[in-house]
């Protein structure tokens, strides 16, 4: 019997699943991991039925981070770190919005994956941080992504320090969108990604990936690419749905004024 991937993939309608599985070792990331990541990663970018991604993790942690036992043996070169920031780059870039599930302990690499993330829900029992610093490490683009998300002083106190914070703290420094009880964070990514199926593909693929050079673009090279993308969403069929929607919602509440009270 082959043994259970490390990386679990499903899709449930229009939404995917993807799910850290090694909950022996609270998702540590290892070959094994970053192997199984590669298929999963790819495995979405090329679902054309999915619109929506919810990145959670098996057991008590989301992910504890790079395997320190098999970095410390040598089974982790160089080309770990830079391979699986790639795949961060993918998720960071696809065409679907991608939810980060987290509970209990979210450090380095494994709040790596939930920086590449479009949205995060936090349970209360979270933990996270990028403890690299104390290994003499560099969290990988935690570096790059980070400050865009919380601002360079908050960024710096983490990514220097080593710190980890506790959820509520998340919260405060914009680093989660939500906190929510343990026994409600699935339900809540599901709540969160109903809602995002309910507005219009084609906007929030061009509005995600627009936002993404938000911090590395000047005004000319934005207007290069936000020029197509409104004029793709304003031919969209959904934009016509949605102009047709506002036409009948207008008509009936002309009807309904108009009545004889």
């Amino acid at each position: 019997m082959s043994p259970e991937r490390t990386i679990l993939y499903r899709r449930d309608g229009r939404i995917a699943w993807m799910t850290l599985n090694r909950p022996e070792v609270l998702n540590a990331e290892d070959m094994t991991f970053l192997s199984d990541l590669t298929q999963a990663v790819h495995a979405l970018r090329d679902d054309r039925e999915a619109r929506v991604a919810v990145v959670t993790g098996a057991g008590r942690a989301f992910c504890s981070g790079v395997d320190l036992t098999a970095l410390s043996s040598g089974g982790l070169g160089p080309a770990f770190f830079t391979d699986i920031e790639y795949l961060w780059d993918i998720l960071e870039n696809c065409d679907k919005a991608v939810i980060c599930g987290i509970h209990g302990y979210c450090l380095g690499g494994g709040l790596q994956i939930a920086l590449a993330c479009d949205l995060r829900i936090a349970s209360e029992d979270a933990i996270l941080g990028l403890p690299a610093v104390k290994e003499c490490l560099i969290p990988g683009l935690g570096t790059y992504r980070l400050p865009r998300l919380i601002g360079m002083g908050r960024a710096r106190e983490l990514l220097l320090l080593g710190d980890t914070i506790d959820a509520r703290r998340a919260l405060e420094i914009g680093l989660v969108n939500a906190v929510v009880p343990r026994g409600e964070l699935e339900a809540q990514c599901l709540v969160l990604a109903e809602r995002l199926l309910a507005v219009p593909h084609t906007s929030m693929s061009h509005i995600k990936r627009l936002s993404n050079l938000a911090f590395q673009t000047d005004f000319a090279g934005f207007m290069h690419a936000f020029v197509p993308a409104m004029r793709a969403c304003l031919a969209s069929q959904e934009h016509q749905a949605a102009m047709a929607a506002f036409r009948a919602e207008q008509t009936a509440k002309a009807r309904g004024s108009s009545r004889p009270s």
